[in-house]
């Protein structure tokens, strides 16, 4: 088949648990590549062949946006061998030549998306991601020889083809839904960015402003308490607290979230957060 030789040289890029930066290039990711191939075969990474494969997807992308950019392309393809054969199946597109040329540009196409999937190996909680997406652009491939059959043999019968390649595209939306989940928890779980005292000190500023007259009790008692929050927030560290980096990102990023600029009360979320874990 030609996606055999097309596929020969491509680099697979390892998604793990932990996916690289939006802008890491191949080189900082080569040191974890998995490549599916024989025992004792050396790997080569193939920047030409890469640019050649037809996939949007770039060196400078992360391996969990890879994932998803060659997912998505290989669902598009499929569905516009669907549009083929509805627009077949409400005429006698199926005998005209015009109509088998773009079913053939589109099997091409549809081939080299095949291809894009294989070159994402999806590790750790990519995993399940992988395996739908390749499940799928497995049945979308299957939908397109029983197509290529048919019109091979004259015959205008390709529900089956229809078939193969609408449950194909379900498993690769779901593959795309999957790799977000992940993306998702991967967010909460980054290390947080550390607090900024210019930025905390104008924060604090704006918000006693809102609640109290500038440079009153009210105001001057509002800000240390907000500057003592903060304190405490730079000096609360995962092993002091008695949680994983991860458990303890989740919780800082999350108060982060909710209490934008309000220190006191993103102190008190941690806090009372920290205490239901440790439970």
């Amino acid at each position: 088949m030609r996606w055999i030789s097309a596929a020969v040289g491509l680099l697979i890029i390892v998604v793990g648990a932990g996916s690289a930066p939006a802008q890491q290039s191949l080189s900082e990711v080569a040191g974890s590549i998995k490549l599916k191939k024989p025992e004792g075969e050396q790997v080569v990474i193939d920047r030409a062949t890469l640019g050649r494969s037809g996939s949007s997807a770039s060196a400078t992308m992360s391996a969990s946006d890879a994932l998803l950019e060659t997912t998505m392309e290989c669902a598009a393809a499929a569905t516009a061998l669907v549009d083929l054969l509805e627009e077949a199946g409400s005429s006698m597109a199926f005998y005209d030549d015009e109509w088998r040329g773009r079913v053939s540009d589109a099997g091409d196409a549809m081939f080299v998306a095949y291809n894009n999937v294989r070159i994402v190996v999806g590790q750790g909680r990519y995993e399940a991601a992988n395996d739908m997406a390749e499940r799928g652009s497995d049945l979308a491939i299957a939908g397109l020889e029983i197509l290529r059959g048919a019109i091979a043999a004259d015959r205008p019968v390709f529900s089956e083809a229809k078939r193969q390649l609408s449950e194909g595209i379900g498993l690769l939306e779901s593959a795309q839904d999957a790799v977000g989940a992940v993306k998702r928890v991967e967010q909460v779980e980054a290390d947080p960015p550390l607090i900024n005292p210019i930025a905390a000190d104008q924060s604090i500023r704006a918000l006693c402003g809102r609640r109290f007259e500038r440079e009153t009790t009210g105001f001057n008692g509002c800000v240390e308490e907000q500057k003592a929050a903060v304190g405490a927030l730079v000096s609360r560290y995962a092993p002091g607290v008695g949680l994983d980096t991860a458990t303890f990102n989740v919780v800082r990023n999350k108060c982060q979230f909710e209490w934008p600029g309000d220190f006191v009360n993103r102190d008190r979320c941690e806090r009372q957060r920290i205490a239901t874990i440790n439970k």
